[in-house]
């Protein structure tokens, strides 16, 4: 009879569960976490690049452009990064290739067209890669997730300067 009653006993059941579950959780919430600062990451590189064309398109230099890039994105795109591209499109769609850091990113007002715009481009795929590390969600168990292939572009009008 007290065999019975000791067989019947579930003290360490809760225990047991927890062992099996937490692992899983884990995963879980680094797994959110590691998004998480990507996607942070991201809409600061987003927010730099819109303050960059910004920039350009009042009258700055494609190498200003770049300075302003720099020093919103809390230095995590350095200025001379191969990965920062400005460019510059007339009908407001097609945009040239990218311009010399000593051109303006935008020409003077009576070069201009009523489309005229500059664009800043990040990409993510030439980065420093230590940025490139931050774009690459690694969950244990999983295979590693590259978020590179984001687009992140500033585009604004140019305005006659």
């Amino acid at each position: 009879m007290k065999f019975r009653t000791k067989l019947r006993r579930e003290e360490g059941a809760a225990a047991v569960e927890f062992a099996l579950i937490v692992g899983v959780l884990a995963m879980l919430v680094f797994g959110m976490l590691q998004f998480g600062v990507a996607f942070f990451q991201l809409q600061n590189l987003r927010a730099a690049a819109r303050e960059g064309a910004r920039v350009g398109a009042v009258g700055a230099s494609v190498a200003q452009v770049k300075q302003q890039v720099a020093a919103s994105s809390l230095g995590s795109m350095p200025a001379n990064s191969p990965a920062l591209n400005v460019s510059y499109s007339s009908n407001g769609s097609t945009f040239g290739p990218a311009l010399a850091d000593s051109a303006r990113a935008c020409p003077t007002a009576d070069q201009q067209t009523n489309f005229s715009a500059v664009k800043v481009n990040v990409d993510l795929h030439s980065a420093p890669p230590a940025l490139q590390d931050i774009f690459t969600v690694d969950i244990p168990l999983i295979p590693p997730i590259p978020l590179t292939g984001a687009q992140i572009n500033g585009v604004f009008r140019c305005e006659g300067n």
